[in-house]
């Protein structure tokens, strides 16, 4: 979704050098992952390459005939990770469903943000479910499309709410029989991922399913590594330092998590996540 090349020609119209452009954001390693082998830096980066470069990320992304629905989709996407539902209502309200979405890949993309901003905002979850289960009926949408992933993900956080585990328990599991077989290559499918690899982890973790949740937290901490995504590390580590205690495993491992769980929490200012690692490093220590 995102095009590089036209990153590059936009710096160098600029006659900004990766390490002008890079100062006070990014290590200049990174920006030349970017550019050349394409591994995309976390939003927040990518954002403040753009910013200093006067354009939007809507601008370098791929070129099609749905271009500006593509680009309202994207950037409603985004608005989730800073919370900013009026942006998201905005956006959404601006697409007719009917006459607009013409790509299926667009379809289920709007279906999904509908069905988020019904959970996250509206808080309506019979809503939210109706938006999901219309993404897992789509005919010929592959068990590794990333929306279908999400939409199953969804459809268990809200049943795992409502204390249906079983129901719950039966959407994970096609999660986790899919996750993996996803290709991760963009920023935005990579913040998918983590997400529904996130939420998973979690779910099995609690309920004391750790070999699913180990495998899930694991590769979730690879993705986000290779693509130098920092935003759900926190809680991933958490998570893993969780497993380990009721795990019984050395006090050196579980340490070294909930410590680079402190790490990235302060980085992302998850103060939430940050009190849970100190509480736990304190009863480690006691």
């Amino acid at each position: 979704m995102i095009n590089i090349k036209k990153f590059v020609q936009i710096r160098k119209e600029l006659k900004l050098s990766q390490t002008k452009l890079c100062s006070g954001i990014c290590t200049q390693s990174t920006l030349s992952k970017f550019e050349n082998n394409g591994q995309v830096p976390s939003f927040k980066i990518l954002k403040q390459l753009c910013e200093r470069m006067n354009i939007d990320i809507s601008d370098i992304m791929n070129n099609s005939d749905h271009k500006q629905i593509a680009h309202m989709l994207f950037e409603a996407d985004f608005a989730f990770i800073n919370f900013n539902y009026s942006k998201i209502l905005n956006l959404l309200s601006q697409i007719n469903e009917k006459t607009d979405l013409k790509l299926q890949k667009n379809k289920v993309h709007y279906r999904f943000l509908r069905g988020q901003y019904a959970l996250k905002s509206d808080r309506n979850e019979m809503s939210a479910l109706f938006y999901f289960n219309d993404i897992l009926t789509t005919e010929d949408l592959p068990k590794n499309d990333i929306y279908r992933l999400l939409a199953l993900n969804g459809c268990s956080q809200i049943y795992a709410k409502q204390g249906e585990t079983e129901k719950a328990e039966h959407y994970y599991s096609q999660v986790l029989d899919n996750i993996m077989n996803v290709e991760i290559d963009n920023l935005l499918t990579t913040m998918h991922a983590l997400s529904i690899l996130c939420d998973a982890g979690e779910f099995y973790g609690k309920r004391k399913m750790y070999r699913e949740s180990d495998a899930l937290l694991r590769y979730a901490y690879e993705i986000g590594t290779e693509k130098h995504a920092i935003f759900y590390m926190a809680r991933i580590l958490l998570r893993q330092g969780l497993n380990d205690i009721e795990q019984v495993k050395r006090k050196e491992i579980i340490s070294q998590h909930l410590h680079d769980a402190c790490a990235f929490a302060r980085i992302n200012r998850n103060t939430i996540t940050l009190n849970q690692a100190k509480k736990l490093l304190k009863q480690l220590d006691d």
